[in-house]
């Protein structure tokens, strides 16, 4: 691939302890001409100076650059972060920012991710590697939502697993790889397929693609899978999650081979359903929204809605949770403001399992509550440590979670608050108008409808008024119900077939039998109440109303409130003796008030085998006048006649015993909670303060304990690297077979070769010894002042000796530290007897042949010839012995 003047993607490679490694496996096997532009951030301490540069340069042919400043990226180069900086990008510049100062803790990995997804969306590629903690693992969020990819290293794979795994646990990780396969996923990024890359050309682009036999194939494997209609979702969307899945597959397959395998590779589907149901969400999205929604419509609702009767809100697509936590927030903080009861019920809905049981358990970490104003993060939000916060208990209880299909299962109803943010806009049209009928249903007259800044009531909104045209908040303007028979069209038929033949049918044969049921209850069982075992009403039969009073106000339940005194201490009195005695009870001769006839009344215990539970049947009926107590035939109903005073004294007495004992245990219990509590009081501060104090030191312990765990490993690579050199000098030294010393400024002995003790008597023991102290064995008068000119002058010297027929060449020369400056002496002794010898020899032959004019014979011996012993003895000079 050529080399273009912008990258095509940016691949944001975030790591921490351990990363170098899965660095190294990653670049080794990148190849340098991909396009991409590569930003590698990590958790670097401020105190040391990073060599990861150098390092890197050893695993990758790709250019290396230190992000100390403002810079463009460049295709097929790889960008370092530099100490004490963090660093964004901004469409082709990465800008630095200087590190908070103090031990603030700090995310660069979440913040170079959030940038990145704001600048190039789906051109943003992330990548998790080792390290501990959670960073990186909010900015996944926003590089899914812009479109982009997430690659993680397998934990398996990972020295330290803690950021790879808290990304996998956002859900929103395409792949899960070994470092050494990562690059094959970035290089088929690259390769679109080409149903795909075809997709959208011209204007029936999107309904063919549709029809293509491998997309049917995969919605109905997802529909099988997971009970979800796709098609019901816009098909671009959808297509571009299935691209992604493909491309992340390490090779080009069409989308026939690829709907074959999610049949066998059910992990496959489990993450292609993940990716398209999109569950991107945050505290206080679009905080203006909230503002909005709490100036403009949520004090006049609160208005509307008296205090004692519950305020109901349905937020639908809560995803993790977010949002219904930053409604919930919003609501308290107003009836904490207009000092009205806490009386709220939230139902917070979601299609996808995990995410609703993740918003069930209320955990976040502390960069996910960075759009959380301070006041409410610390009124509404508990730290469990490590940088994760608990929601409140006052707060979670408001909130039921659970799994709603919006399509599929029926809203809720009589609703004064629904809210459905960035849901509607994946929804094809004719697929959000029922969803807008649900929700038109769900509300009462009045109620406030709260959707996201890109989605419309579309044909409903006539039924609605509108509160905030920019945020869309719409009020609900007429007391209406649409039919929420109709779904949208390709739906399939067994997830919303509904006969209403068959169900008239059944209704028309339950509805007779129970106005039977009725009129026989009517005829044959007298005058009474069933009440439970708490006391209260539980239904009324016959004209029992005649003895009641129905009091004024909120109604409990208690059914002593509707009875008169005399009839109320009847009953309370009856009830009282068969729960101790488990009889029947009957009273005559009870005068009740507004009542001229006196009152029979009869108390039957009713047990109930299948629940366990008890129940009373308390008749009532007017006493004719002259009768009197007749001997009572079932021996298990006791009757008496009913006397007021003496019920009513009976009554007081065991209702001041009662009482008495209330109040003595009551005092008990009240002392001695109030001295458990001033302990726990005490302790517990004395535990917040100690675990305040152990927080943040844990937190600055975690960040500095990463930042030494990378110098380290930076440091191991540069002692292996310094050991092979070493090796290599110490193989050298050795085999030059030349008699070396080195000595410091001090003329003390640092190291020396092996030859070295042909001219000092050396032992290993001698290494810190003067040299001065040892007498060399071949004689050298003017070694001392040598060595002192070459420390003192910096001045080298050679000098050749003699010594019993071997001749050495001595050199004294000084040497420098480059780091500390210091100088030293390298003394060496090179053995050049051959040298000399050879030199003198042809010295020798030499001055023979001129004056004997002898010649040598061929093996190399001098011979004199037979002409010399003619010539006169007296002119020739003597022969040489």
């Amino acid at each position: 691939m050529e080399n273009l003047s912008k990258p095509t993607h940016i691949v944001g490679i975030g790591a921490s302890a351990g990363g170098l490694e899965a660095l190294e496996k990653l670049f080794r096997v990148m190849p340098p001409s991909t396009g991409m532009a590569f930003v590698v951030v990590q958790h670097l301490s401020p105190d040391f100076k990073s060599l990861m540069d150098e390092l890197m340069m050893r695993f990758s042919t790709m250019p290396v650059k230190l992000i100390d400043s403002e810079m463009n990226v460049e295709p097929n180069t790889i960008y370092l972060l530099a100490p004490k900086k963090e660093v964004v990008i901004e469409g082709e510049k990465l800008l630095t920012y200087d590190r908070p100062p103090g031990k603030q803790l700090s995310l660069p990995i979440n913040m170079f991710f959030r940038s990145l997804a704001a600048s190039w969306g789906d051109k943003a590629i992330a990548v998790v590697l080792s390290g501990t903690g959670s960073d990186g693992s909010d900015g996944v969020l926003n590089i899914r939502d812009a479109g982009g990819v997430v690659l993680v290293q397998d934990p398996a794979t990972a020295k330290f697993d803690g950021m790879p795994q808290s990304a996998i646990s956002t859900g929103c990780v395409d792949a899960v790889l070994p470092p050494e396969e990562i690059p094959a996923s970035l290089e088929s990024i690259l390769q679109d397929p080409l149903f795909i890359r075809n997709y959208g050309k011209d204007e029936g682009g999107e309904h063919d693609l549709i029809e293509l036999e491998g997309i049917q194939k995969i919605y109905e494997l997802l529909r099988n899978r997971f009970s979800i209609d796709f098609r019901l979702y816009k098909p671009s969307t959808i297509t571009r999650r299935i691209q992604r899945r493909i491309a992340l597959q390490g090779n080009a397959v069409s989308i026939d081979d690829y709907s074959d395998q999610l049949e066998n590779d059910s992990q496959e589907l489990n993450l292609l359903y993940k990716d398209l149901l999109i569950g991107v969400t945050a505290f206080f999205r679009d905080i203006d929204a909230y503002d909005a929604l709490r100036n403009k419509a949520l004090q006049d609702l609160l208005e509307l809605v008296p205090p004692s009767q519950e305020f109901r809100v349905w937020v639908c697509g809560c995803s993790t949770g977010q949002e219904a936590y930053s409604i919930g927030m919003i609501i308290l903080e107003e009836l904490e403001r207009h000092g009205r009861p806490v009386n709220v019920k939230i139902f917070a809905t979601d299609l996808h399992r995990d995410s609703v049981t993740t918003a069930a358990e209320g955990v976040y970490s502390e960069t996910a509550l960075e759009s959380v104003p301070a006041p409410l993060k610390e009124k509404y939000f508990n730290s469990l440590g490590g940088g994760n916060y608990k929601v409140s208990g006052h707060l979670r209880k408001l909130i039921i979670f659970s799994e709603h299909n919006l399509l599929k299962n029926p809203p809720f109803t009589r609703m004064h608050l629904v809210s459905c943010r960035n849901l509607l806009i994946y929804f094809r049209a004719d697929a959000q108008v029922p969803a807008v009928t649900a929700f038109n249903f769900s509300l009462v007259k009045g109620g406030i409808l709260f959707l996201g800044a890109s989605e419309s009531l579309g044909t409903l909104a006539d039924d609605f008024d509108t509160v905030d045209s920019h945020w869309k908040i719409y009020r609900k303007a007429r007391d209406s119900r649409a039919a929420l028979g109709y779904r949208a069209p390709g739906s399939f038929s067994q997830l919303t077939t509904f006969d209403p033949t068959s169900s008239r049918s059944r209704a028309d044969r339950a509805v007779p039998l129970t106005r039977v049921y009725q009129h026989l209850l009517d005829k044959h069982i007298p005058s009474g109440i069933l009440l439970n075992e708490n006391n209260e009403l539980m239904h009324v039969f016959g004209d029992a109303h005649r003895f009641m009073k129905i009091p004024t106000g909120r109604h409990t339940g208690d059914v002593f409130t509707m009875l008169g005194q005399s009839l109320s201490i009847a009953l309370s009195t009856a009830l009282r003796n068969i729960k101790s005695q488990a009889i029947s009870m009957s009273y005559r001769g009870i005068r009740a008030e507004d009542h001229e006839a006196l009152i029979e009344l009869t108390v039957d215990p009713v047990f109930d085998k299948v629940s366990g539970r008890r129940f009373y049947m308390v008749l009532m009926s007017d006493q004719q006048i002259g009768t009197a107590l007749t001997p009572d035939i079932d021996l298990s109903v006791v009757k008496e006649d009913f006397s007021l005073s003496e019920e009513s004294a009976e009554y007081v007495r065991q209702l001041q015993l009662e009482l008495q004992r209330t109040k003595e245990a009551l005092q008990t219990n009240a002392e001695e909670l109030e001295t458990s509590n001033e302990e726990l009081q005490a302790s517990n501060e004395e535990l917040q303060a100690s675990n305040e104090e152990l927080q943040s030191t844990n937190e600055e312990l975690h960040s500095v304990n990463e930042e030494l765990y990378t110098v380290n490993t930076e440091l191991e690579q540069k002692i292996v690297q310094l050991d092979r050199l070493t090796s290599d000098l110490r193989n050298l030294v050795d085999s030059s077979q030349i008699a070396t010393v080195f000595l410091d400024g001090n003329y003390c002995i640092r190291v020396y070769t092996p030859r070295a003790t042909d001219v000092f008597n050396l032992v290993r023991k001698d290494l810190g010894r003067d040299i001065r102290h040892f007498t060399p064995r071949i004689p050298d008068h003017q070694l001392e002042s040598d060595l002192e000119r070459a420390y003192q002058q910096q001045k080298s010297s050679e000098q050749e000796i003699e010594a019993d027929g071997r001749y050495y060449l001595r050199r004294c020369a000084p040497h420098k530290d480059s780091k500390t400056g210091k100088v030293g002496i390298i003394l060496t002794y090179i053995d050049i007897t051959k040298i000399q010898v050879g030199a003198w020899g042809m010295i020798f032959n030499g001055l023979r042949s001129v004056f004997s004019g002898s010649k040598e014979s061929a093996d190399g011996m001098v011979q004199v010839s037979d002409a010399d012993t003619d010539t006169d003895s007296k002119s020739k000079p003597e022969r040489l012995s």
